[in-house]
């Protein structure tokens, strides 16, 4: 269906962004969660999509999955920040 050249970039580019998500949810638990909670679970759905739509990178897809998760916890986490902070004043 796609010829080997697509399926090759396709499956880099998976693992790329499946990488990327993960470092951003990584330095997001740490600072900067809320903006790098929502680029990293951009990131893991992008990388997830090419890897269902593409059949390609299939080890890839639990990295992408627990950067989608941690990217959830980065949200929510500086999001109770917030609200702690503000409750507390």
């Amino acid at each position: 269906m796609y010829s080997p050249d697509v399926l090759a970039a396709k499956e880099k580019e998976a693992a790329d962004e499946a990488k990327q998500a993960l470092i951003m949810s990584l330095v997001g638990l740490a600072c900067f969660g809320f903006i790098l909670g929502i680029l990293a679970f951009r990131k893991a759905n992008s990388a997830i999509q090419i890897i269902d739509q593409y059949q390609v990178a299939q080890d890839k897809r639990g990295m992408a999955t627990v950067a989608k998760v941690l990217g959830i916890v980065d949200i929510i986490g500086w999001v109770m920040v917030i609200i702690a902070r503000f409750a507390l004043t």
